[in-house]
């Protein structure tokens, strides 16, 4: 496996991991998944909504901003769907890793 694929094959098992809500967890998962949104939207703010399955977009329009509401049914796969395997993203992805693997061990 090449570190491309294993960078988003980890990348996808830190979602899965930070989406479990069952649990209470000591990293700040709600940074992880703000962060990912921004990053695939290039949005200038993010507010979830995880109660009415909901996210809330702020994009920089002509002269503007504005706001762009996006409903989901499961946010394990709406964040595996803001993960794009390009080389431009792997830096990003590697940062993102890094920093939750010093914050907690991540199976």
């Amino acid at each position: 496996m090449n570190q491309t694929s294993t960078t988003i094959k980890s990348l996808n098992n830190l979602i899965e991991y930070s989406t479990d809500f069952r649990f209470q967890r000591r990293a700040n998962f709600k940074q992880l998944h703000v962060a990912l949104i921004k990053h695939f939207f290039n949005s200038t703010s993010v507010v979830l909504d995880i109660d009415h399955q909901q996210v809330c977009l702020g994009v920089d329009m002509i002269e503007r901003g504005a706001e762009v509401c996006i409903e989901y049914t499961n946010f394990t796969k709406f964040l595996k769907s803001c993960v794009r395997d390009t080389p431009e993203n792997h830096t990003f992805y590697q940062n993102v890793l890094h920093y939750y693997s010093r914050t907690e061990a991540v199976a």
